[in-house]
């Protein structure tokens, strides 16, 4: 579904003559840094950097640095889901990543982050929720996700959503030993660092946002590019390439056409970028440059 709300704003300020250079070059297809429109600045992926956690992850996209780690706890299922786990994504702005964040600055930011990994992750069965089920109807898994930004450099989106399919892949769960029936059911839960399994993360989408700029569009824009968009799409893609999710934002309309445009586009983007980091994933590499 296409949801409109209002674009967030950032703190970087430029004057009329800087604006139009950089929606010219962009509509140049290229832009400041030399880049066309649909090339990423060089993403960073590290996982297993966080200690006391299932999995961890940070990634780096320019200047924008983002952790991201999963801690898993034994809860109560839901009624209404008796036989799937559960998971509670948190975003935190660090007030140190940017000056727009000081303050109470960083609540509408995170709030809008915040929401982009949650459709990304319901509008599908992303994780196989099914999997975090102890015991059907009494106890299942809890992941608790923790999402960090210690510096932004623009496309906090589409970074966390990198750091985090990252952190998922990463994540170990030790096995759970049931005994008992009823009120007198026991749960053991190893401590063997051995005995563990992994989530699937075979269906864990990426998020590619795609700005709006002048008459054209671009993907990983810079805060100085942001600052000259009219709005912005979030497109939420699966491993295959289907469109699992996606967004608009902002107060710019956007036409029809152009919006299919950048819709195939975020989804040619997106295959390459999860090809690309499922192969440095399934080869445990602790440190990756995409």
């Amino acid at each position: 579904a296409v949801v409109s709300t209002q674009s967030t704003g950032n703190s970087i300020k430029l004057s009329s003559a800087e604006r139009k250079f950089i929606i010219d070059s962009i509509e140049d297809d290229f832009r400041v840094d030399g880049r066309t429109c649909e090339d990423y600045r060089q993403i960073e992926v590290e996982t297993r950097n966080l200690p006391n956690t299932n999995g961890s992850s940070r990634c780096r996209i320019g200047k924008t640095e983002v952790l991201v780690g999963v801690k898993a706890e034994v809860v109560d299922v839901d009624l209404h889901n008796p036989k799937k786990g559960k998971i509670n994504i948190a975003v935190d702005c660090s007030a140190t990543a940017s000056p727009q964040f000081a303050g109470r600055g960083s609540e509408i930011v995170e709030q809008e982050i915040l929401s982009v990994l949650n459709l990304l992750y319901s509008s599908i069965d992303a994780l196989k929720l099914q999997d975090l089920c102890i015991v059907k109807g009494e106890s299942c898994w809890l992941l608790n996700i923790d999402v960090l930004y210690v510096q932004c450099g623009g496309n906090m989106f589409d970074a966390a959503s990198i750091a985090l399919k990252a952190a998922l892949h990463s994540t170990t769960m030790p096995n759970v030993t049931v005994s008992g029936e009823g009120i007198e059911m026991e749960l053991e839960i190893s401590d063997d660092p051995f005995e563990v399994w992994k989530l699937d993360t075979s269906m864990c989408p990426i998020c590619i946002t795609l700005y709006q700029e002048g008459e054209s569009f671009a993907v990983d824009v810079t805060e100085e590019e942001s600052e000259c968009s009219t709005g912005y799409v979030h497109v939420g893609v699966l491993p295959s390439g289907e469109v699992s999710a996606m967004e608009k934002c902002g107060a710019g309309n956007m036409d029809p056409i152009a919006l299919l445009e950048m819709i195939d586009a975020a989804v040619r983007i997106g295959e390459k970028i999860h090809k690309q980091l499922d192969s440095h994933l399934i080869a445990e590499s602790t440190t990756a440059t995409l």
